[in-house]
């Protein structure tokens, strides 16, 4: 007789029952140090406190100064340093909300997900009320030129912000600290870096120029001329001009400018000028991330130059106007470079890493040029030396310059549309 078929199913283990983990099993996960947080929060709150504290100091030492001079004491009420402080100042606000969201990733408090640009891309579009603010101030009373420093701020933060407008309307996904701290590394930490290379490159062109000044007799007389002139106070203005020109038309002094300017400061610039896209790349990030984040560093290193560099009292209004021109190529420009940097180390696209560091080089270097040509242009020895091609180019630079600024205009406005398409398709 055949045994019986069990069919009786054999007895499971069972189930584990799933339960959130305890704080003190989640003490027990090793942490991963976030020391790229850790670098933005101390870099932006240290970055606030100092130049906030800057612009305290600076400008109750002027106010000081100012009301001696009112009492008959030496001093002066030129508005340039109050334009220069009340940047410093407006520098350190920006650097806040940086130093906010890293610590609110540090700390555990949360922050969006998502950058909410409609909240404050409003301001760019006010950009003319402040503009015609300050010229109105500059042109006014007496009385009223102690409010240009305020126009002074607005017009510039909401210029720079309208040109961000164009890069950032209706992309989604980025966060909000990513953003801040993006711009707080254009608007203090590549400054920084550049300006010290900058000074070395200097140094070691003035070390070439001493060792040469012995070898060109003629260019040492007129450095020799140029010295004795403006050590000279009864010098007219008339004949410091004649010699500065003298001095510029030399072929060894221009190639030097030239090269400096139009060179040098373009490539030690662009590779600094995208700093956040250079601390992200281990990130992994899309080549229109590259961009975005690229565009947003130039965007705080061009609004570090409108505010300090543009800070000219006298000349405010048009100063302001070509400086917007300047934060195009620098937005544009550092937007390429981050696109080809996220292109190179995510896709393995080294071309494009490449052809955008030449474009980019080129297109400032152009602008600098430019600047450099259309200033030396006024002084008539320079002018025969350049010659006759040279100095109708020196004549046509400003509209260069315009051009220039109206295809980095285009250039922005191309790339978002583009990265909006290459979003929505899923691609890059």
């Amino acid at each position: 007789m055949l045994p019986l078929k069990n069919n009786n199913p054999l007895p499971q283990p069972a189930p584990e029952i799933s339960r959130p983990e305890s704080p003190e099993d989640q003490a027990l996960v090793p942490q991963k140090t976030d020391w790229l947080r850790i670098g933005q929060f101390a870099f932006s709150s240290l970055a606030a406190f100092i130049l906030v504290g800057i612009f305290l100091v600076s400008t109750l030492f002027l106010l000081i100064r100012d009301s001696t001079f009112l009492l008959g004491l030496p001093g002066g009420s030129e508005l340039s340093p109050y334009l220069f402080a009340a940047g410093l100042g407006c520098m350190g606000l920006l650097m806040v909300p940086s130093a906010v969201y890293a610590a609110r990733g540090l700390f555990g408090s949360g922050q969006p997900r998502q950058l909410r640009w409609g909240k404050f891309a409003w301001i760019g579009y006010i950009a003319p009320l402040p503009l015609l603010l300050g010229f109105g101030i500059q042109n006014g009373p007496d009385w009223a030129r102690g409010f240009l420093p305020v126009a002074h701020v607005l017009a510039n933060t909401a210029g720079v912000i309208f040109l961000l407008n164009i890069v950032w309307a209706k992309i989604p996904g980025e966060s909000p600290g990513r953003f801040w701290g993006a711009l707080a590394a254009g608007l203090g930490l590549t400054p920084l870096v550049t300006f010290f290379l900058e000074i070395l490159i200097l140094f070691g062109i003035g070390l070439v120029w001493m060792g040469l000044i012995g070898l060109m007799p003629e260019v040492r007389q007129e450095l020799l001329d140029l010295t004795s002139r403006l050590q000279t106070s009864s010098a007219s203005s008339e004949d410091l001009q004649l010699a500065l020109g003298r001095f510029a038309a030399s072929p060894g002094v221009l190639f030097t400018l030239f090269t400096y300017v139009a060179f040098l400061i373009p490539v030690v610039e662009e590779l600094l000028k995208p700093a956040a896209v250079w601390l992200l790349l281990r990130r992994k990030l899309q080549p229109w991330e590259g961009f975005l984040i690229g565009a947003t560093s130039g965007a705080g290193y061009a609004l570090f130059e409108n505010l300090t560099i543009g800070a000219a009292g006298d000349v405010w209004t048009f100063v302001t106007i070509t400086r917007q021109g300047t934060a195009a190529v620098h937005i544009f420009t550092a937007g390429m470079m981050g696109w080809g940097l996220a292109s190179a180390f995510t896709e393995k696209e080294y071309g494009r890493a490449v052809g955008a560091f030449f474009w980019a080089v080129f297109l400032h270097g152009a602008w600098n040029g430019m600047n450099v040509l259309s200033a030396l242009g006024e002084y008539p020895a320079v002018r025969e030396r350049l010659g006759g091609l040279g100095a109708s180019l020196a004549d046509f630079a400003p509209a260069a310059l315009v051009l220039i600024a109206l295809g980095c205009f285009w250039g922005l406005i191309r790339a978002n549309k583009t990265f909006r398409r290459a979003i929505m398709a899923g691609s890059n």
